[in-house]
């Protein structure tokens, strides 16, 4: 497979040079990305809501992310640090400081200083068994957000034990696992892994509708009691 993928310029014309400070210091090291099946596109596309990406470049299991601007850098690097991508939690730091380890206090610090809202663990991961049923689990995620759920997705590749993937959002506190396969596609259904509390479930093959009470009902139980736990944002 091909680990590398060239650099695209997603645009360019700001007339900064690559060797001076600012561009330096714009430029962001991405670590701990899944082992296989990246796409530049969608690795682009997630850090180019915090401004405008100059460049891109993917390596194995790890990459680089230049912006046109420092401060954006920070942003990204400060909001996208820790956060899943694609079934990874990912590491990010500003390339010039990524010898440097930055502490969860420093990361905090630097929130607070922007007024940078401190990033919460997802509700749920939606794992996507096959890409053809991107339009299925389009119409999933849209639902679970209506719930006001955060929901993240990724497409699972058979050298990734799911059992593995399972057990690596459980001990991150997301609460919910929904799996797509093309048989769920075709029958309507879903798969559901109820992560947390003292009883974890799993529930097989529910239909879409039934899967949607389900969620909302454990939801909303959820919700409450985390709102009760001091200092939860």
């Amino acid at each position: 497979k091909q680990w590398y993928q060239r650099r695209v310029a997603i645009t360019a014309g700001n007339g900064k040079s690559k060797d001076s400070t600012e561009a330096v210091n714009s430029r962001l090291f991405v670590g701990n990305l899944p082992a296989a099946g990246v796409l530049l596109s969608r690795f682009t596309e997630a850090f180019a809501k915090y401004g405008t990406v100059l460049d891109a470049s993917l390596h194995n299991r790890f990459g680089f992310i230049q912006y046109d601007c420092s401060d954006v850098a920070r942003q990204a690097a400060d909001e996208m640090g820790g956060a899943l991508f694609e079934g990874s939690r990912i590491d990010v730091n500003v390339a010039s400081e990524r010898r440097k380890k930055r502490t969860a206090s420093d990361i905090i610090k630097d929130a607070q200083s922007r007024k940078i809202p401190r990033k919460q663990v997802s509700d749920c991961l939606l794992v996507i068994c096959n890409r053809d049923i991107r339009n299925y689990s389009d119409a999933v995620i849209h639902r679970l957000k209506e719930m006001g759920m955060m929901c993240d997705s990724f497409f699972w590749s058979e050298n990734m034990p799911l059992q593995q993937i399972i057990t690596d959002i459980t001990k991150d506190g997301v609460l919910y696992a929904v799996v797509l396969t093309e048989a769920s596609a075709v029958d309507k259904t879903v798969n559901i892994h109820i992560l947390q509390g003292k009883n974890p479930k799993d529930f097989r093959d529910v239909p879409l509708n039934d899967a949607f009470d389900l969620l909302e009902r454990d939801f909303n139980k959820a919700s409450i009691a985390r709102s009760q736990v001091p200092g939860y944002l």
